[in-house]
C-alpha cells in the first residue's frame, strides 16, 4: 500500500502543472484523501474549525462537524476550505442524481421560506467524471460578513465527503484558489462508478 501511494505521488508530480506540485501533499487517512496545498495554504487549527462549527451549509443546515480545514493565509482576507464526512451512502448513478436534485431543491425551498437569512444558490453543476456536485452560494460567515460558499460533494466508493470553500464576497481569486486546490484531490477508495 505504501509503495502504491509513493508511486501515485511521483506520477502526479509528472502530470500536475508546475504551480500545483510546488506545494505539499496532505494525506488524511481518516477520511481517505490526499490534497496538494500550494504556497499560502496551511492546515487550519481547532480554533478555526470551532469558529465555523455553526455555519449553515448546503447539505446539513444545522450544526456541521468539520473534521479538518485549510486556510489560504496569503490572500487579503482569509479563504477557508472545510472538510467533513456526510452521513449515508449512495450506491448508484441514479441515487447520486436523486441526491443532487434533493440538495438543490432543498436550497431553493430554503431561500423561499427563510428569506434574507438563508443561503442563496448561485450555480449548481455536476461533474460526472469526478463524481462531484459543485454548489456556489451567497451567504454570511459567523461574524455576519457576506461570503461566497462553494460546496463540493464527492461520491466515493465508501461514502460521501463535503469540501466547503468560503471566500469573501467578490473575491474571485479566492474562489479560483479553492477550485484549484479541490482539483488536486486523490481518493484512497476511488470514485463511485456504478
Amino acid at each position: 500500500m505504501r509503495f502504491r501511494f509513493i508511486a501515485m505521488l511521483m506520477a502526479a508530480s509528472l502530470l500536475v502543472p508546475a504551480p500545483s506540485w510546488a506545494g505539499l501533499p496532505y494525506y488524511n487517512q481518516h477520511l481517505g484523501y490526499t490534497i496538494w496545498l500550494p504556497g499560502g495554504w496551511l492546515e487550519a487549527d481547532d480554533a478555526v474549525l470551532a469558529r465555523f462549527a455553526r455555519l449553515r451549509n448546503a447539505v446539513v443546515p444545522a450544526q456541521a462537524d468539520q473534521e479538518v480545514g485549510y486556510v489560504l493565509a496569503s490572500s487579503q482576507a482569509s479563504v477557508w476550505l472545510l472538510v467533513s464526512r456526510l452521513q449515508g451512502r449512495v450506491v448508484s448513478k441514479d441515487d447520486i442524481g436523486n441526491f443532487n436534485r434533493f440538495v438543490v431543491a432543498g436550497l431553493l425551498r430554503s431561500a423561499r421560506t427563510d428569506g434574507e437569512a438563508s443561503l442563496r444558490l448561485r450555480k449548481a453543476n455536476f461533474s460526472e467524471s469526478r463524481n462531484m456536485l459543485r454548489l456556489e452560494l451567497d451567504g454570511t460567515d459567523p461574524s455576519g460578513r457576506a461570503v461566497v460558499s462553494v460546496v463540493y460533494i464527492v461520491y466515493t466508493t465508501t461514502g460521501m465527503l463535503r469540501f466547503m470553500g468560503i471566500a469573501p464576497s467578490g473575491d474571485a481569486s479566492g474562489l479560483r484558489a479553492v477550485d484549484d486546490v479541490v482539483s488536486t484531490l486523490y481518493f484512497d477508495h476511488g470514485l463511485r462508478q456504478d
